[in-house]
């Protein structure tokens, strides 16, 4: 059976590099579903969960969206932020939820209002998925 191979990079790092046999990604226009043979494409993804299905596993990414390209069964995702769902410190994205907010309320520049509400989007989404995947320290 065909596979895909998918890899996965950020600025800081290589999430992931290897075959799927399914990819679930929060495009622009909505979830996608990528199995091998899928034609060629270029889209925006979106911040939410992105589903790796290889074998009998499963691995779970919170990703604060990027762009996805398939071409030949190659996926490459460039993310702005992915992180694996198990890798979540609940603690430590919790503190960030409370610090975003806390700006918010603050007299901001634009420039400081647009980052502390990105900032508080990418923490609410990754404490969805580590919370709704039973993860997180």
């Amino acid at each position: 059976m065909k596979k895909l191979t998918l890899e996965i990079l950020t600025q800081e790092s290589r999430v992931f590099s290897g075959e799927a046999d399914l990819i679930l990604a929060p495009a622009s226009d909505g979830q996608i579903g990528i199995l091998p043979g899928h034609v060629s494409l270029l889209t925006r993804l979106h911040p939410g969960e992105m589903f790796i299905f290889h074998g009998p596993q499963i691995e779970v990414l919170a990703l604060g969206g990027g762009l996805l390209d398939i071409h030949n069964n190659e996926v490459s995702v460039l993310a702005d932020s992915a992180i694996r769902a198990e890798e979540i410190d609940i603690y430590k994205v919790e503190e960030a939820r409370k610090k975003a907010e806390e700006a918010l309320k603050q007299k901001l520049s634009t420039r400081e209002y647009v980052l502390a509400e990105a900032d508080l989007r990418q923490a609410v989404m990754e404490l969805k998925v580590a919370r709704r995947h039973h993860y997180g320290r």
